[in-house]
Parts: C-alpha cells; sequence; structure tokens
C-alpha cells in the first residue's frame, strides 16, 4: 500500500530537520504557490512548470524559455508566497532553467 507524500511529511517520525523531507514538502509548496501566482496565465503553459530541486534556500524551476523570463519577473511574489506558506524564510533564491 502507498501512501500519500504529505501524510509522509507530517509523520513526526522524520523529524522537522530531515532534508530530504524538507525538500520534497518545499517542492509542493512552490508547485502550489506558482499555480495560485501565475493563475493568469493558460493551463498549457502552468503544465510545462516543474520544480525540480531544492537545496541549501535555492529552489530551481524548469520551464520553456519565455515561461522563465515571466517567472523571472514574478519572482519575489512567488519567493514570499512559498516563505508565508512554510512559515519562516526557508528558499532564498529561485533559479530557473530553461528547457
Amino acid at each position: 500500500m502507498f501512501k500519500p507524500v504529505g501524510s509522509i511529511i507530517a509523520n513526526r517520525r522524520f523529524g522537522k530537520s530531515s532534508g530530504a523531507v524538507l525538500a520534497l514538502q518545499v517542492r509542493r509548496v512552490a508547485q502550489d504557490v506558482i499555480g495560485r501566482v501565475c493563475s493568469d496565465l493558460p493551463v498549457g503553459i502552468l503544465a510545462t512548470i516543474k520544480v525540480k530541486t531544492y537545496k541549501n534556500g535555492v529552489v530551481t524551476i524548469a520551464c520553456p524559455q519565455m515561461v522563465a523570463a515571466e517567472l523571472y519577473m514574478r519572482s519575489e511574489g512567488l519567493k514570499k508566497g512559498i516563505n508565508d506558506k512554510l512559515g519562516n524564510n526557508v528558499v532564498e533564491q529561485i533559479r530557473f532553467k530553461a528547457e
């Protein structure tokens, strides 16, 4: 039986210091925030945006080059939305990787 990632993240036995669990949580929250902040973009464009990694305060987002330019202009709002939802300043920087 498979468990949803959300239930694993909420499981206290992993502790809050687990880097892998934090990375999963940041990636999930970042994807949700992108959907909210960029809700004015077409659904087809939103589907091309993927949160790839989180490490040492940096979230890496992969998307087409023109979408990366749009997201870059919205990056402060994205970063604020992610940190607000997580409850602290976990994300210091957002990098965009054009695909």
